[in-house]
């Protein structure tokens, strides 16, 4: 004995020398201990509570050691009312509250505390009491924002209602708990499962169902088996309330289960259930011998109000089994029970209906002295105001005085205003009328201008205009042509006069751009024996702008380019710098003066008059570039050497794209067509049809030298007309068979296009392994669509699949 006192002597001495943080530590790692041991051993959670309130007594600084004793208090009291000791805990709380009592502002330990102190009174029979601690802790948890607390407040509210039969307000205040806050499983089980309850007694047995399953899936996905049986037991009867007898035994089958499983809990209430089960289905033996184990070591004159329904299921089946003698003694509990569960209500009802006629006295002084506040506000702001009144009035004085001396310049300056303006309505007339002078003479021009081109159009593809004609109309054509540009260019002027110059951002084959705007000018340099270069290795394929602008830009500057340059090397060059895309124009033409850089790019401006006279142009070209440039929120540049060369450079914002859906390499800008025809005619229109659609457009005259133009490393379709293929032997089918053949050997797809062909030919084409067969005549969107669907086709299904089109 000895020992042990000098050991614990030793201890306490050593506690006392550690530092005052590891001793504060210390006691806050006991009081978190305590908390984990809260809800499963409550003699564990008080003993760590005692030690910490111990360690707290050694803590130096005062308000810290309050607030850890305090903590110690709180816990040790939660733990006496969980282990139903509710007298020992009292003293703890007023103890805690008094350390705290100093402490300035709200805080959550005085709530918690408040807290705890309406469980010991409620479990003291002081209702009233019990509703004015709940209510300011409800409130001080309000300040400090604490949700869960809150919700914690209302459902014990809740419970004191429902002592007092008010079920109407239990359930109201259950409502807000479970709106205050849901994010606790452990709390949304004992709110739903405490609803369930009050709806029961509201008669809401269906409503109660729901309740206790919604706790019954929380109390799952906690995995606690200490729950389920009172949960199961709960919903067992608000099924047997609704008649639904099967489904509460497979409920109460399952909580004896899980008690006989796990060791712990009672099975009185379940086998009192499933006495009253076994008595409505009449199987009254089954129901006695359930009914008397529910009882076993049960003294009947001592039971609390919860066995008032055992009681009445045992008064009920004795009943049925005509033993008076054992259902008397039931019968008298049952009565006590309801009289004193009627006293209990009818006490809490009267204590609480009187705290909340002082609380709403409490209210209504409140609110008087709220009144007078804003009484004493409103006269100090009717002061306040009077002397603003005031020092405006002399405000007002001093601002007319002013108005008055400043009105005579104001009228010299509303003269000068009124003759600035006649003049700039004056300009804005002759502006406007310069404008509508150049789009109605633009427009007037471009109306028998399209009669002509379109009548010589017509003429260049009849075959039977002599060769001599149709270079005559070659002529007119192409005159035609540039004065359309010309045309196009003065309306374009016009729009960026007038700000009406629109641009369209899309997704934009920028690879496909570049190569369809170069290739007329590519042409027309190599005929002038210039060299043409486009670069666009740099670039990236899919971006996001106005492709028509973009075009419209790259085709001014390639025609001055061409224009200008007699000899050398014309080069089109697109390069993406970080967040910007770059597209140079160069050529080794005249080159530009540099005291002409800027000039150049004014509407109807040239270098100088030489220029003009020798290589014609209206001089919009430059203009037209810049304006599109600024519109499109880039900028264009120029640097040339007069004899060398120039080289034009637009400078845009770069931003990528996803291509688009059906645009994907093998359909349009990465697949070669080579085209097997020889009509000259017909090869102008697949030309035009095709080029937007395919990276290049080849033709050949014969099957030879259709394979020979199947590039080897990329993606080709080759399409065969009917009427070559009978000119180059004479089973025009057993042609096809053999082209096919040689075109899947270099990895092509192919297509035929047959005129007319019945269900015969139709079968003799598809023996060939041909992959696509378009019936003629056809319009070119509907060709254009089938060429394509026969390559999304060819994604889908095996090589040795058909596709057929008969659009017409």
């Amino acid at each position: 004995m000895r020992r042990s006192l000098t050991i614990l002597a030793l201890a306490a001495a050593f506690a006392i020398a550690l530092p005052a943080a590891a001793q504060q530590q210390a006691a806050d790692a006991l009081n978190e201990r305590a908390k984990a041991a809260m809800m499963s051993e409550p003699p564990q959670a008080l003993a760590l509570a005692t030690q910490a309130e111990q360690r707290a007594a050694t803590i130096g600084d005062v308000t810290a050691r309050n607030r850890t004793a305090a903590t110690a208090l709180w816990l040790q009291s939660e733990a006496l009312i969980r282990s139903r000791d509710a007298k020992a805990a009292a003293p703890r709380i007023t103890r805690a509250l008094r350390l705290i009592g100093g402490a300035s502002g709200p805080s959550k330990l005085r709530g918690d505390l408040l807290l705890a102190r309406a469980g010991v009174q409620q479990s003291q029979a002081r209702p009233a009491e019990a509703l004015a601690s709940l209510q300011e802790a409800f409130r001080i948890f309000g300040e400090v924002n604490e949700k869960r607390s809150q919700s914690i407040a209302l459902q014990t509210m809740a419970m004191l209602y429902t002592d007092a039969i008010d079920l109407a307000s239990a359930d109201k205040y259950l409502k807000q708990a479970a709106e205050i806050y849901e994010g606790d499983p452990q709390l949304l089980l004992f709110l739903y499962n405490n609803r369930g309850n009050v709806l029961l007694q509201m008669e809401r047995a269906t409503e109660a169902t729901a309740q206790y399953r919604r706790a019954l899936n929380v109390a799952r996905t906690l995995g606690s088996e200490t729950v389920l049986p009172p949960i199961l037991a709960n919903l067992a009867r608000s099924l047997m309330v609704e008649n639904k007898l099967d489904e509460a035994d497979t409920v109460i089958s399952e909580g004896l289960a899980i008690i006989r499983r796990s060791g712990k809990g009672s099975e009185a209430r379940l086998l009192t259930l499933a006495a009253d089960s076994a008595y409505r289905h009449r199987d009254l033996p089954r129901a006695r011998a359930l009914i008397e184990r529910s009882f076993v070591g049960v003294n009947l004159a001592e039971t609390p109000i919860a066995f008032r329904d055992a009681h009445l299921t045992a008064y009920n089946i004795y009943k049925a089994l005509g033993d008076d003698a054992r259902a008397l003694p039931h019968l008298e509990r049952v009565r006590k029970l309801g009289d004193d569960t009627a006293k209990l209500a009818t006490t809490t009802s009267t204590a609480l209906m009187a705290a909340r006629f002082d609380y709403a006295n409490q209210e209504l002084r409140i609110a008087n002295l709220k009144a007078e506040e804003l009484r004493k506000a409103a006269e100090f702001q009717r002061t306040i105001f009077l002397g603003l009144g005031g020092a405006t009035l002399v405000i007002i004085v001093l601002l007319s005085i002013g108005l008055f001396t400043i009105r005579r310049s104001r009228n010299q300056v509303r003269a000068a205003n009124t003759e600035l303006n006649q003049t700039n309505v004056a300009l804005e007339k002759a502006l406007k009328a310069k404008t509508e002078f150049l789009a109605t003479t633009s427009h007037e021009i471009r109306t028998p201008l399209n009669g002509i081109l379109g009548m010589t159009q017509i003429m260049l593809r009849d075959p039977a205009v002599p060769a001599a004609t149709r270079d005559r109309l070659g002529i007119v054509h192409g005159a035609g042509m540039t004065m359309r540009a010309l045309v196009d260019d003065i309306l374009d002027v016009a729009k960026m006069e007038t700000g009406n110059l629109t641009v369209e951002l899309a997704a934009t084959d920028l690879h496909a751009t570049l190569r369809d705007v170069t290739r007329m000018w590519d042409e027309q340099a190599r005929a002038k024996n210039v060299g043409f270069k486009l670069d666009f290795a740099d670039a990236p394929r899919w971006i996001e702008t106005d492709s028509g602008r973009l075009r419209q830009m790259l085709f001014n500057l390639l025609s001055n380019a061409v224009k200008f340059t007699e000899a050398g090397e014309i080069g089109v060059r697109a390069v993406a710098e970080g967040e910007r895309l770059r597209l140079a124009v160069s050529d080794s033409g005249i080159g530009i003066p540099a005291d002409k850089h800027e000039e150049i790019f004014e509407s109807f401006k040239q270098a100088d008059s030489g220029t003009t006279r020798k290589f014609g142009g209206t001089g919009l070209g430059l203009a037209i570039v810049r304006n599109l440039a600024h519109a499109l929120e880039g900028e264009v540049a120029v640097a040339s050497v007069e004899g060398q060369g120039t080289t034009f450079t637009v400078d845009l914002p770069l931003k990528l794209v996803e291509a688009p859906a059906g645009s994907d390499a093998e359909t349009q800008g990465g697949e070669t067509i080579v085209v097997l025809d020889k009509n000259p005619i017909a090869r102008g229109m697949l030309r035009t049809m095709f080029t937007p659609k395919f990276a290049a457009v080849e033709f050949a005259a014969t099957p030879d030298e259709a394979i020979d133009r199947v590039p080897d490393d990329q993606p080709t379709l080759l399409l065969a007309d009917e009427a070559t293929l009978k000119s180059a032997g004479e089973d025009a089918v057993a042609v096809l068979a053999a082209l096919v053949e040689r075109a899947k050997q270099k990895g092509a797809r192919t297509a035929v296009l047959w005129a007319k062909p019945d269900e015969e030919m139709i079968a003799a084409l598809n023996g060939t392994g041909v992959g696509t067969i378009v019936a003629k005549p056809v319009a070119g969107p509907a060709l254009i669509e089938a060429l394509i669907a026969g390559a999304q086709e060819n994604h889908r299904r095996s090589g040795d699949g058909k596709l057929e089109s008969q659009a017409a």
